[in-house]
């Protein structure tokens, strides 16, 4: 087992996120109501033009072909000025979504997707379920389905796949992997505070996964986990398994706790949506196309970002070295001609139409378990029966509280 940092002789470094959102137009910003509505716009000015929207240095691709089409030209807009320098400051060097076209990435792209195949995500599943219902059942009619739920669940999915968390603060596991992830993927404004609490943070996890890595080899007892896999690929050292590693670790808390806030808020304030959902909720097909068609709408995360690495022409739009690409997800999620009667959240949309984990050369990796976990979650929430939600309190990006109200389950 890991055990935590300096073995408790120096005090452990300030890494959670604070409460609060940045202020007014913050707040506007990571409430629904306004990137849906501008989305909406996004995409019928989108659909309107039938090309991308050029605004200064930005172009904004808002239909869903034109999104796919950006994604799919990495070669020409490039992920590597986006995510390389703070992927490498806080991982400790590189990682796959920081990294362009190339022998490294092919290479340790495919022993990522190698070792992923290898973990028993049945198990994982299986662990996941006995979790959620053990919180629910501790909580009874009020829960908070963050930290009181999604967020402890997904950490200690992590905890299994990845190799690390065992025997560390569970709290302090989950704040250390928010604020690298608030850093490296949605610190766009370069804020010192953000980017300082990221470093301390990942000062920590480096330690943990060194640690545990020394352990196993030291022929202390090794799951069948990743990092169980990776270690075995003669092709790997220990520093591309931890990079790798890590690189995945700080957005699987994180994503899924959001995402599961966010579907759970929608379906509190909408009780005909909340019915249909449970008439669904024992159908795993149907209960998933309801999770993926509620993000739709709300998604943990609306844009992704390119830039151009030579001038060029993207849809008849000119294109000029060095401008910012903006894949706009969610607006191409509203694009009409791929989901007809965009407003109308319905269950069986093709799966493979939404953007909600990327696309091209870059998906989440992380989409397989998000795939299980998020349905998962929601539907034993969905199963107790969802009466009323609070308002969803803030730390930066990242719902932090959502306190539920439950029908309490029979006795």
């Amino acid at each position: 087992m890991v055990g935590s940092l300096n073995s408790g002789l120096l005090p452990v470094p300030d890494v959670a996120t604070p409460p609060g959102n940045g202020g007014f137009a913050a707040k506007l910003l990571s409430g629904q109501k306004v990137p849906a509505l501008a989305a909406r716009i996004g995409a019928s000015i989108g659909s309107l033009l039938g090309r991308p929207i050029r605004i200064g240095g930005n172009v904004i691709a808002a239909r869903h072909a034109d999104v796919l089409d950006l994604l799919a030209r990495d070669l020409d807009f490039r992920i590597g000025p986006v995510n390389e320098v703070k992927i490498d400051a806080v991982n400790g060097g590189p990682f796959v979504l920081g990294m362009d076209r190339g022998a490294r990435l092919a290479r340790e792209r495919e022993a990522l997707y190698r070792a992923l195949a290898e973990v028993d995500m049945a198990s994982l599943q299986q662990a996941a379920e006995i979790e959620a219902e053990q919180r629910l059942d501790v909580a009874g009619a009020t829960i908070d389905v963050v930290n009181g739920y999604a967020r402890p669940v997904a950490a200690h999915t992590a905890e299994r796949l990845f190799g690390i968390g065992s025997g560390l603060d569970l709290t302090l596991f989950m704040d250390v992997a928010r604020a690298i992830f608030a850093h490296t993927f949605l610190n766009q404004s370069d804020d010192e505070a953000v980017k300082a609490r990221a470093l301390r943070a990942a000062a920590l996890m480096r330690e943990w996964f060194e640690a545990e890595i020394a352990r196993r080899h030291a022929g202390g007892e090794a799951p069948r986990d990743m990092m169980a896999a990776l270690m075995r690929n003669a092709w790997l050292d220990d520093d591309t398994v931890r990079r790798t590693l890590g690189g995945m670790l700080v957005g699987s808390i994180d994503t899924t706790a959001s995402t599961v806030a966010k579907i759970v808020a929608t379906l509190a304030a909408d009780r005909a949506l909340a019915a249909h959902v449970a008439a669904d909720v024992n159908d795993p097909g149907r209960l998933a196309g309801w999770c993926r068609d509620v993000m739709r709408h709300w998604p943990h995360n609306p844009i992704v970002i390119r830039r151009a690495a030579r001038d060029t022409v993207f849809n008849t739009v000119k294109v000029r070295k060095g401008d910012q690409m903006i894949a706009w997800t969610q607006a191409a999620m509203l694009d009409a001609s791929v989901f007809p009667r965009p407003g109308l959240l319905r269950p069986d949309r093709p799966s493979g139409t939404y953007l909600h984990f990327g696309g091209g050369l870059h998906p989440c990796a992380g989409r397989v378990v998000n795939a299980f976990q998020i349905p998962l979650l929601v539907g034993a929430l969905v199963r107790r029966g969802i009466l009323s939600a609070g308002p969803i309190a803030w730390a930066g990006p990242f719902p932090n509280r959502l306190d539920v109200s439950l029908q309490r389950p029979p006795a």
